[in-house]
This record gives C-alpha cells, structure tokens and sequence, in this order.
C-alpha cells in the first residue's frame, strides 16, 4: 500500500484522543474551580447606592468575566466556588457607591469610595486550607 492510499482512521483517531483529553482538562480545570475537588465558598458581590452603573466581575473557575450594561442599584450575585480569584468592578459608579464581597456570608472585602473615573472594585483570592 503506497501512502497515498493508507487509511485516516489513525489520524483520526489520534485527534479523537488529544481532543478526549483536551476535555477531560477542560473539565478537570473547571470542577477544581467548582469545589468539587476540595473547598468551596458561597460567595456574594453586592453593589449598593442609588441610580445606575455597569458591572464586570467574575468568580473563580470561570474563564472570562461577565459583563452587565447599565443596572439599576443596589445589585448582587452570588455563586458557589472553588478556590481562586473572585472580584467585581463597578463602572460609571454614581457618588455613594459601594461594593462589597461575602463569602460563606461574611464581609471579607468592602469599598466605599468610587474613584475620579467612578470605579470602585473588590475581590478576594480563595485558597485551600
């Protein structure tokens, strides 16, 4: 058999698997985040004061932040996480502004204070024990 004519199927198959793989990572990657694979956390962001602003924020095990349009306040979303990164920002935060972060329901980050650009953010980086 020349190599012309030879079969795809080892080709495919090789794909098959590093595709299998590449999956079974994704999803590894992604329940260690979740806590199924050790701790994990209730955690809450919460912005608080009156009129509107544009939120981003992301909890861990996620692979991108979540961006809001313009929402009305106060606001808040809650998650259960594994370790890792979790953190709001809040965009064009009217004066009196504040965000806050809960985790398992206690306040482990608070800021009060938008800046010159209206931005005010939190986060908390969980770890294991």
């Amino acid at each position: 058999m020349n190599s012309l004519s030879r079969s795809p199927f080892p080709r495919r198959t090789a794909r098959a698997a590093l595709l299998a793989g590449g999956a079974a990572l994704l999803a590894a990657t992604t329940l260690t985040g979740c806590g199924l694979f050790g701790s994990s956390w209730d955690v809450k962001f919460e912005v608080t004061g009156t009129g509107q602003a544009e939120m981003g924020y992301s909890f861990s095990g996620e692979t991108g932040q979540t961006e809001t349009a313009s929402e009305s306040l106060p606001w808040s979303v809650s998650q259960n996480v594994g370790f890792g990164f979790n953190g709001v920002a809040v965009r064009n935060a009217p004066p009196g502004t504040a965000c806050r972060v809960y985790v398992d329901g206690k306040l482990h980050e608070s800021q009060d204070k938008p800046d010159s650009e209206g931005t005010v953010s939190c986060s908390v980086n969980l770890q294991e024990d």
